[in-house]
């Protein structure tokens, strides 16, 4: 099923692709702080806003930047761990340079996780260049190997989808004059009049397309899931208008305005301009004196309520509402809730980065002549946010318990050790210190007087 008469299929509606490359270009923007944000555009015009306070509005606008903020985080957490994997030789030639340029598989995969969070889909072409080789160590010394490109969804042309809402055929514009159309029978490079520039036969059999999602698809005739970080743009898009609604109050009505009494307002001939650095005359009915008048600060402070109630929104959209330093007014059944909810969204993340690095290595497989990657690949998928001085405390008060039991006092150390040093250190070093635990003479003296005579 093609995408028809000009419209793709995005949120259940036929939508067209100028209206989809507009809310692309929105998330990129809120991402980079660039385009709308930086020009001012994305300021919302009040009615009776003269031309000369709305430039100067959008040349003070300030853009507090949630989105990046939120999305580096996450990726950062996802790989704060390195993946764990088992490489064929293939395999390794591609994972050292991805894309060419000399990129890591981990670098490239990071990247990958960014733009589907940004933009909700991402597509990962794996290609190899149709020069043939006639030996693999003449393709290794001529770079003739498998290699990844990524593509972001602005860029698809067209596509087709089979009856169970599989890619079936894509096409990408690659800059102004040239397109890609790829399909499980052919390959083909055309100009932007779709006349065709290079074509050869697929030899996969296979659509050599991985799609990165951060979101499953809810409807089967779609291409694209809805973004991660749309609902984040919207409120960081609120943020930047209310931010620059009140610098404006605080630069037009809240400064200081000089009163000065005089017997004859009506005879004075001079020009008055409202401000810090003129005077607002007056008459009065029974003497009075200069002084000094200003606005009340309810406005700005009705403002300022509701900015932290827009930014507390910002964190508990995406699950950090845990970080806004209010834990003393919730539970502590409140606070794991949080964090699980956090833990299954970097799992769910670390789980779609697993599956479509395994698409990637099984087309890299097939580029080889190869039915499949016989290797293995191990994300992260735990993120659980643990409370260490608990976990501590309970330890050690089991070890002062007296609890007679050789494996337990062992187990314990080992945990102490894990909880101390935290995720950052490597497998192979824990493994050395679990067996310095175990033969350590310290802890045999301990487990001796632990155990005693029963």
């Amino acid at each position: 099923m093609p995408y028809k008469n000009g419209v793709f299929v995005f949120g259940g509606k036929e939508v067209k692709p100028d209206d989809l490359r507009t809310l692309w270009q929105f998330l990129y923007d809120s991402y980079t702080g660039l385009g709308g944000y930086r020009d001012g555009k994305y300021l919302i015009r009040h009615k009776r806003e003269s031309d000369e306070k709305y430039e100067r509005r959008k040349r003070l606008a300030y853009y507090p930047n949630f989105v990046k903020k939120i999305v580096d985080t996450f990726t950062a957490q996802v790989f704060k761990k390195p993946p764990q994997r088992q490489l064929t030789k293939e395999y390794e030639l591609f994972v050292n340079d991805v894309d060419k340029t000399g990129t890591y598989i981990d670098d490239f995969m990071r990247r990958a996780l960014k733009l589907s969070l940004i933009f909700g889909t991402v597509f990962i072409i794996v290609d190899k260049p149709s020069e043939e080789a006639k030996t693999k160590q003449e393709e290794i010394e001529r770079k003739l190997l498998p290699y990844a490109t990524i593509r972001l969804p602005w860029q698809v042309e067209n596509y087709e989808l089979d009856e169970y809402g599989n890619l079936k055929k894509i096409v990408f514009k690659e800059g102004k004059e040239r397109k890609r159309e790829l399909s499980a029978e052919v390959l083909r490079v055309l100009n932007k009049r779709g006349e065709v520039i290079f074509e050869r036969e697929n030899p996969l059999g296979v659509l050599p397309v991985v799609i990165l999602r951060t979101s499953d698809k809810l409807l089967y005739e779609e291409l694209f899931s809805e973004p991660f970080i749309y609902s984040v743009a919207q409120l960081n898009f609120e943020l930047y208008n209310l931010i620059s609604e009140i610098r404006e109050i605080l630069r037009n009505i809240t400064f200081p305005i000089l009163i000065y009494p005089v017997k004859n307002v009506s005879n004075f001939n001079g020009e008055v301009i409202l401000g810090t650095e003129n005077m607002l005359l007056y008459e009065p009915e029974t003497g009075g004196k200069p002084d000094f008048i200003a606005p009340p600060p309810a406005p700005v402070e009705v403002y300022l309520e509701y900015i932290n109630k827009v930014i507390e929104q910002i964190y508990r959209t995406v699950n950090l509402e845990f970080t806004l330093g209010s834990q003393s007014q919730r539970s502590g059944v409140a606070l794991e809730f949080e964090f699980q909810n956090l833990n299954t969204l970097l799992s769910m993340f670390a789980m779609n980065l697993e599956k479509a690095e395994y698409e990637i290595a099984n087309l890299v497989a097939k580029w080889h002549g190869e039915e499949e990657f016989k290797g293995s690949i191990d994300y992260r998928k735990d993120f659980s946010f643990r409370d260490i001085e608990r976990e501590l405390k309970i330890i050690l008060d089991s070890l002062s318990a007296g609890i007679r039991s050789e494996t337990f006092l062992i187990e314990a150390h080992k945990k102490i050790v894990r909880l101390a040093l935290g995720d950052s250190i490597e497998d192979k070093t824990l493994e050395r210190i679990d067996k310095e635990i175990e033969g350590l003479e310290g802890i045999d003296n301990q487990l001796k007087n632990e155990l005693g005579n029963t």
